[in-house]
């Protein structure tokens, strides 16, 4: 069941961050022409790319079909942002904003990458375990995921609040 509900909570991140970068493609473009690591013409395709590639893998995640293949295609796209985040961060480009999470405007350090790195590894394990539990719990485990992320969003909203401006 923990296997599901964190694969189903990934899924859910994956839908909501996806949705929220196509939503503001410029904005998104920005932070991926920042890293540096393409042409500046590619970033507006590379926004569009990535984006529709989380809303599909977050879907994926969520639907329970082919669940082994779905971790293991979110595993390598976490294994890419961390990539890309551990790539400036050696360069020491910490100023530059994560892109991450929506409305959580953080800055990249080692502990995002490791954060990142954190992510693909729970969804190589989510990949070596069976999911197979049925409709009603699979339905259960994704509104537990969902739930998991809300109130991960929440608390980081709220923590933002009480810092000084």
């Amino acid at each position: 069941m923990a296997s599901v509900t964190g694969a189903d909570a990934i899924g859910a991140l994956l839908l909501g961050t996806g949705i929220t970068k196509l939503l503001d493609q410029p904005a998104f473009a920005s932070v991926i022409a920042s890293y540096r690591l393409m042409p500046l013409g590619a970033a507006f395709p590379a926004a569009r790319l990535l984006g529709g590639a989380q809303i599909v893998t977050g879907l994926w995640l969520c639907s329970g079909f082919l669940p082994q293949e779905a971790c293991l295609v979110a595993a390598a796209l976490f294994a890419v942002f961390a990539l890309a985040m551990g790539i400036n961060v050696a360069r020491g480009r910490t100023d530059l904003s994560c892109g991450c999470l929506p409305g959580h405007d953080s800055k990249l350090t080692g502990r995002s990458v490791l954060r990142t790195l954190s992510l693909t590894a729970l969804m190589l394990a989510a990949a070596a375990i069976d999911r197979s539990l049925g409709y009603m719990l699979d339905a259960v485990a994704l509104m537990s995921g969902t739930s998991l992320l809300l109130l991960t969003l929440a608390s980081l909203q709220l923590n933002t609040a009480g810092e000084p401006a």
